[in-house]
């Protein structure tokens, strides 16, 4: 049990991880527009794109899944961290 637990556990935090580092890092490029070229036509296309991918969407398709996904696992490393942890202290 507790092998599945870390097992989970891990691979619920590389997944998880790989999705709240897009979603920051689109997020801080949207907040600091001027590193992407705001304003400029010619880059309003990679804007378009960033704030596209920070919103769920990549042309006409949803990818709010996605975003969810990371929720999930957000969830299950609090919940599995915790149990560890707690397993551990007795």
């Amino acid at each position: 049990m507790s092998f599945t637990l870390r097992l989970i556990h891990r691979i619920t935090g590389l997944i998880g991880s790989l999705l709240v580092i897009l979603m920051a890092v689109t997020g801080l490029l949207l907040n600091h527009r001027s590193l992407i070229g705001y304003n400029v036509e010619t880059k309003m296309k990679l804007q378009q794109f960033i704030f596209n991918l920070h919103t769920g969407t990549v042309g006409s398709v949803s990818i709010l899944w996605l975003t969810d996904l990371g929720a999930i696992c957000m969830l299950v490393l609090s919940m599995t961290g915790i149990w560890m942890w707690f397993k551990r202290r007795r």
